[in-house]
């Protein structure tokens, strides 16, 4: 009853204040981009996302119409731990990028412009995940994590000013909801008129499909206090019956024509495996100054939302797209990406020396992938996954394609059964000089 009620009352303020906009809502990254933080630098759009144990890690992509995106560079060369959500902002001319790591440390990367060169990494005096930075009316610079705690930042941005402290408790909501838990992360920022808007994440990441939301708070100063919006979640997954689950990690923002936008993650509904894709809706606001989606949480979407041009996305011939598995695996490297599509098949030649080493796989991690690799000299692989169901084939020289493998399911490959908040991903293994002669992707119907 709650939620019809508030749904109602939503309908009355924006009818009230709003032209008639027409819904934007589509998938703007399939595939495993998680956490999305997005910078809007006049005309032209910024983004990266969590890049975990793969490295070179962050990779930033571009774009100037928020539909087709370019990877223009990778920010942080190497690391021994896992990177997660980031925050990427601009300074007074220069571009920062703010990462929490698995070591429960808060890191910052600097550059000039976008492209890159990144400076080393320079570790904060900050705990805590999930970073939001902000600057206020006198330039003083903070920067949010999880929990509702806020540090105040040296003027470059390079150091913690000051002690931390808490100043959000987040929105309360609905006991009966099925969650994870409160899980308040991913405090983003922004200034609209007066007011300090405070955009967070709640319910858990993963765990049931209705896990995950955005929820929002405004503010006369970026320390508070924050008052909840009475339009919350402003994002949620109110059933596994939706076509998108665990809705969440949102950030609002607007274009240079004063058009309003929310980016956040999502998993596709009964396929974990491909990981948290990007999503992007249009936003408008409430009489009284609350950002709402243009078209209301649950409604059906068009084509699944995937109607974009991923063509940039599943170009790996452009080495961008490829990163390692930091841990290694077996005394070999693993090189990894990102699949774009449900259903799709991966073919992959390699060169062999004496004592080598070579194969082709769909990993998750240690513990929960599919393939084979080989030490013949000259040698293919195959691999079909048909929404789960993964099929591997040989073909040694010049021979016959040789079945090795069929119908495996790696359904359960995914965060909720093995951690990690990766995604299953095409990889090939190289050991004792072996070499990829060539890998080719090719999407199947969904």
């Amino acid at each position: 009853m709650k939620h019809t009620v508030t749904l109602l009352l939503l309908a009355l303020a924006v009818a009230a204040c709003s032209p008639k906009v027409e819904p934007i809502k589509t998938v703007i990254f399939p595939g495993d981009y998680p956490d999305p933080t997005i910078l809007r630098d006049g005309n032209d759009y910024y983004m990266t996302h969590s890049s975990f144990t793969y490295f070179p890690a962050l990779l930033i992509w571009h774009s100037t119409d928020l539909i087709h995106w370019e990877p223009i560079a990778r920010a942080v060369e190497d690391g021994d731990y896992s990177i997660y959500a980031p925050e990427m902002c601009k300074v007074d001319g220069k571009y920062y990028i703010y990462y929490p790591t698995s070591r429960g440390e808060n890191y910052v990367v600097t550059a000039d412009k976008p492209e890159g060169p990144w400076s080393k990494p320079v570790k904060l005096d900050v705990g805590g995940i999930d970073p939001g930075h902000v600057v206020d009316a006198d330039g003083n610079r903070y920067l949010y994590t999880n929990d509702g705690y806020v540090t105040p930042l040296t003027p470059d941005g390079l150091a913690a000013a000051g002690e931390r402290k808490k100043v959000y408790d987040g929105w309360a909501y609905p006991a009966e909801w099925e969650t994870e838990g409160m899980w308040l992360e991913s405090p983003k920022l922004f200034k609209r008129g007066d007011w300090y808007y405070l955009v967070s994440a709640e319910g858990g990441t993963a765990g049931p499909a209705t896990s995950h939301m955005v929820v929002v708070a405004r503010s006369k100063s970026v320390l508070g206090p924050w008052e909840n919006s009475p339009y919350n979640p402003m994002v949620h997954t109110y059933s596994a019956d939706e076509t998108w689950w665990s809705k969440g990690h949102g950030t609002i923002f607007d274009d240079a024509d004063g058009n309003w936008y929310i980016v956040y993650h999502s998993y596709r509904n009964g396929l974990y495996t491909l990981g948290r894709n990007t999503i992007l809706e249009n936003v408008q606001w409430t009489r009284n100054g609350w950002p709402v989606l243009v078209e209301k949480d649950g409604a059906k979407w068009e084509q699944d939302g995937l109607q974009g041009d991923y063509s940039a996305l599943r170009d790996y011939d452009n080495p961008l797209l490829w990163s390692k598995w930091q841990p290694g695996l077996d005394g070999g490297t693993l090189w990894l990406t990102t699949a774009v599509d449900a259903s799709y098949e991966i073919t992959a030649s390699f060169t062999v020396p004496d004592g080598g080493e070579a194969g082709l796989f769909l990993f998750y991690n240690e513990s929960a992938y599919f393939g084979r690799s080989d030490t013949e000299r000259n040698f293919s692989m195959r691999i079909r996954n048909e929404r789960n169901s993964a099929t591997i084939w040989e073909k040694v020289g010049d021979g016959e394609w040789t079945l090795l493998d069929e119908g495996v399911d790696v359904s359960t490959y995914h965060h909720n059964t093995y951690n990690g908040f990766f995604a299953l991903r095409p990889a090939y293994f190289l050991l004792g000089g072996a070499k990829l002669v060539k890998f080719d992707y090719q999407p199947l119907e969904q």
